[in-house]
């Protein structure tokens, strides 16, 4: 199940960001733009992260496997939202993070790491649960103010300081 679930996620990502380049011309709103330029940033970054921890922490199961799809599901969403409104970019941003949350749950149950493997899972348990209380706060607090490009900016940032935070505390891209 190991070998071809990292082909297949693989492939999912090559799909999901192919996907995505056929809603740019959907795109109408300033905030939009930068949201999709962002996303794709977003989803290299996590990817290169997640295929090696994929690889470490492969799954054992077929429910393992149908958390891996949910991942790819939410990578999905992610980058389709950047054509609705900031709050469904905002949801999507939070069940992405979630189902990678039970991901890195599953691994801690089922490989107990330790060492910079046990940091690494760690910190993002805690920085997802951070980002998914922040993306749910940003769609509270931005429901009454209209501009959303404001709060793509203020999220681009949040978003860039907990994955500069993460980086220090494990010193490195993990699994180089």
């Amino acid at each position: 199940m190991k070998s071809f679930s990292i082909k297949f996620i693989d492939i999912m990502v090559g799909v999901i960001l192919g996907l995505g380049f056929q809603w740019w011309p959907a795109l109408t709103h300033n905030w939009q733009y930068i949201a999709f330029f962002f996303v794709y940033i977003d989803l290299i970054d996590y990817w290169i992260d997640y295929a090696p921890s994929l690889k470490k922490f492969p799954p054992k199961s077929e429910i393992d496997m149908m958390i891996d799809l949910a991942i790819m599901f939410g990578l999905f969403i992610y980058i389709y939202s950047t054509q609705q409104s900031f709050q469904h970019f905002m949801y999507a941003f939070a069940i992405f993070k979630t189902f990678d949350f039970i991901w890195l749950l599953r691994a801690k149950k089922d490989y107990k790491p330790t060492g910079i493997d046990g940091t690494f899972v760690d910190v993002w348990l805690k920085l997802n649960l951070v980002e998914i209380v922040g993306a749910l706060l940003l769609v509270l607090i931005s429901v009454n103010i209209v501009n959303p490009l404001i709060w793509m900016v203020i999220f681009v940032l949040f978003r860039v300081s907990t994955r500069l935070f993460a980086s220090f505390r494990y010193k490195r891209i993990h699994f180089e």
